[in-house]
C-alpha cells in the first residue's frame, strides 16, 4: 500500500504553483491599471493622480526625482491647451514578488493653438509594489 505523504507533498506543491500564477496575474492587472490612470491623469491634466501614481522615492537612471518628473508634467500642462495619451503593445514581466518592468508604446497628443501634434515613442517603465499597491519607481 503505497504511504500517502508523497501524494500530499505533491498535491501541496501543485496548489502552491497556482497560487502563485494567481498572484502573477492578480499583480499584472493592478500594474495595467496603473498604468492606465497614468493615461488618464496625462489626458485629463490632473496632476495629483498623476502624482499619487509615482513612488515617493522615485528616482531614475538620469537623475530625475519623483519632484523632477512631476515639474516636468506640470510645464506640459501648462504649455498646452489639452493632452491626450494613449499607451499600446504593453509587456509587464514580474521581475520578483515587488519588482516589474513595463514595457510599452505610447502616443502623447498636445494641442496648442488649436493644432494638435503628437509624440509615438517606446518606453520602460519599472515599478515597486508597496503597502498602498503599485507606483512608479523609474523610467518616466
Amino acid at each position: 500500500m503505497p504511504k500517502p505523504v508523497p501524494y500530499l507533498i505533491f498535491s501541496l506543491l501543485i496548489l502552491m504553483l497556482l497560487s502563485t500564477s494567481g498572484c502573477s496575474e492578480y499583480d499584472k492587472i493592478e500594474i495595467n491599471k496603473v498604468l492606465d490612470a497614468r493615461d488618464a491623469a496625462v489626458s485629463s491634466h490632473n496632476i495629483k493622480a498623476y502624482d499619487a501614481l509615482l513612488l515617493p522615492d522615485y528616482l531614475d537612471a538620469t537623475g530625475q526625482s519623483e519632484f523632477d518628473v512631476v515639474s516636468k508634467m506640470n510645464r506640459l500642462f501648462t504649455q498646452f491647451e489639452a493632452t491626450e495619451m494613449n499607451s499600446s503593445q504593453r509587456i509587464i514581466r514580474l521581475l520578483d514578488a515587488n519588482h516589474a518592468e513595463c514595457e510599452q508604446n505610447y502616443l502623447l497628443r498636445v494641442k496648442a493653438d488649436n493644432t494638435w501634434r503628437q509624440l509615438n515613442q517606446r518606453e520602460r517603465i519599472t515599478l515597486i509594489k508597496t503597502s498602498n499597491g503599485w507606483k512608479i519607481s523609474s523610467g518616466l
